[in-house]
């Protein structure tokens, strides 16, 4: 009687243990399956990045008729992910990070749409195309940490970009601009009172 009780609870325990093992490995895989799926459309994101910052403005070298520079890259969407997976399975701060990503896109397409219908002005459109650069470089950055961040935890390999490295052309557009506007702001105190535009400041410089 005692042998077939231990028995039973034995078969109970192995049996659970087997259970729990079982929903463990399919979350797993379910986490990655997930994981895989928005680092791909994370890596694409980024670099639609680059394509919008190198964005001069000029159609295979020439303005526009009237002489004008305009964007010849359109901003990327934000990053389309998936509905059919089960976002349940990972890290609930990753899963955070991953689907607020959108709405960082929203603010700063934003600034973007502001700059350039209040701030900026024909024909350069300087300071629309420097704030388009601005924002998509940090939005690119951004999107290759959030890639990294998973990438290291569910051991997904690099992407090999070969002869080019997108996150080092964000970087040192982003530090470019930067500089930029550190420059202009030592000059803002001298200028007269009222709105102030990139190109006022610019021709300041010169």
């Amino acid at each position: 009687m005692i042998d077939a009780l231990l028995g039973g609870c034995l078969g109970v325990v192995i049996g659970s243990g087997f259970s729990w093992w079982m929903h463990r490995e399919s979350i797993q895989r379910k986490a990655r399956y997930l994981a895989i799926r928005v680092v791909c459309l994370l890596d694409k994101y980024l670099e639609d990045c680059v394509s919008v910052v190198k964005d001069d403005g000029l159609c295979y070298g020439s303005r526009t008729e009237d002489g004008c520079l305009e964007p010849q890259v359109a901003c990327p969407s934000a990053p389309n992910f998936p509905d059919d997976i089960d976002w349940k399975s990972i890290n609930y701060d990753l899963m955070y990070e991953i689907l607020s990503f959108p709405s960082d896109i929203e603010a700063a397409d934003g600034v973007i749409s502001h700059t350039w219908d209040h701030v900026a002005f024909p024909p350069d459109y300087e300071e629309g195309f420097e704030e388009r650069a601005f924002q998509y470089a940090k939005l690119g950055i951004t999107a290759h940490k959030l890639a990294q961040k998973i990438r290291d935890q569910y051991e997904i390999p690099p992407r090999n970009y070969d002869e080019w490295n997108p996150v080092s052309e964000l970087e040192s557009e982003l530090k470019k601009i930067n500089i930029q506007r550190e420059k202009r702001a030592t000059l803002l105190p001298k200028l007269p009172s009222g709105e102030i535009n990139v190109s006022q400041i610019n021709n300041k410089e010169n």
